[in-house]
């Protein structure tokens, strides 16, 4: 793995574990819809100036695929995980959360006809079993109103998937931050007029305005460009496993910020997270350890070819 992808990989992560934490702060305050639509419109704004007539031209002539995956990227996943945490616990929001990898795969092998292949399968499982141990029977309480949130969030699930995979096959030789700025101008677009239909006499407290945003900023503008890149550098799937990563942070950032106990459920369950990551990518141990097997130390990992 290149310092560049398992950089790219913590960084993600990191930004997605917290953006549960942002969204549980600003979702009961707000419309679903308007938390969704200010997350995009926030971080399309704070990236359109990096943007250049090169990359708005080049947006304009392929605005067609920047509806598709403003679509399946970023409106219809934000606006139903947005719903969905009015509903869940954020550990069961983490867990379906987690299911990416497994849609990500059904995509890829429906439409391009890949199937998984056992390393990968074994992967996803390890990793869905890890978020599954760091989240905990307590995390997987349902309200009796969840299921139509369980329901949002899977489908946000695989929202996710389908645009990887559309941004792999059609997109690809288009730059991240492009790709970032374009998809996120379009669900602004998309978003708008549902947005103020839904926005009735709302009025955000100044926790609300800041957790919009960071989850505007941390999460999206600046993680958006970097989860392009890494989806150019190593596929899809490989991209996709990051949601494993993000019960992880999720639970650092809640011990750090609120003080919430670190369980030896949460340390076993990031073991297997991270044994599931080295499954992908193709990880071995360094040479002279037990069980190692000697490569070259140049050799970089191409997980697209996979994919």
């Amino acid at each position: 793995m290149s310092p560049r992808v398992l950089a790219s990989l913590v960084y993600c992560g990191a930004a997605f574990g917290g953006a549960f934490l942002f969204m549980r702060l600003a979702a009961p305050e707000l419309p679903a819809l308007i938390v969704a639509f200010g997350r995009v419109t926030v971080a399309a704004l704070i990236l359109l100036p990096f943007a250049g007539r090169e990359r708005l031209a080049a947006m304009r002539a392929h605005w067609r695929d920047y509806v598709v995956v403003g679509f399946f990227m970023a409106a219809a996943p934000f606006a139903l995980f947005a719903y969905a945490e009015r509903s869940l616990t954020a550990g069961l929001g983490s867990i379906i959360n987690a299911t990416t990898p497994l849609w990500t795969a059904i995509v890829l092998a429906a439409w391009l006809r890949q199937a998984p292949t056992p390393r990968r399968v074994a992967a996803i499982v390890v990793g869905f079993v890890g978020v599954g141990v760091i989240v905990g029977l307590e995390g997987l309480q349902l309200a009796p109103d969840a299921l139509a949130g369980v329901l949002a969030a899977t489908a946000g699930a695989a929202s996710y998937g389908i645009a990887l995979t559309y941004i792999r096959q059609r997109m690809a030789p288009q730059q991240p931050l492009q790709l970032a700025i374009g998809q996120l101008i379009a669900a602004s677009v998309m978003l708008a007029p549902l947005a103020a239909l839904s926005a009735g006499d709302a009025a955000p407290s100044a926790e609300s305005a800041l957790a919009l945003g960071g989850i505007a900023l941390i999460s999206t503008a600046i993680a958006w460009p970097i989860l392009f890149r890494l989806n150019h550098d190593v596929g899809p799937m490989a991209t996709s496993t990051v949601t494993f990563l993000n019960p992880v942070f999720g639970t650092l950032w809640g011990a750090l910020f609120l003080a919430e106990a670190v369980s030896p459920a949460f340390v076993a369950g990031s073991l297997l997270v991270f044994a599931s990551l080295a499954l992908i990518f193709g990880v071995r141990l360094p040479a002279g350890l037990p069980g190692a097997t000697v490569q070259p130390v140049a050799a970089a990992v191409r997980i697209d070819e996979a994919d």
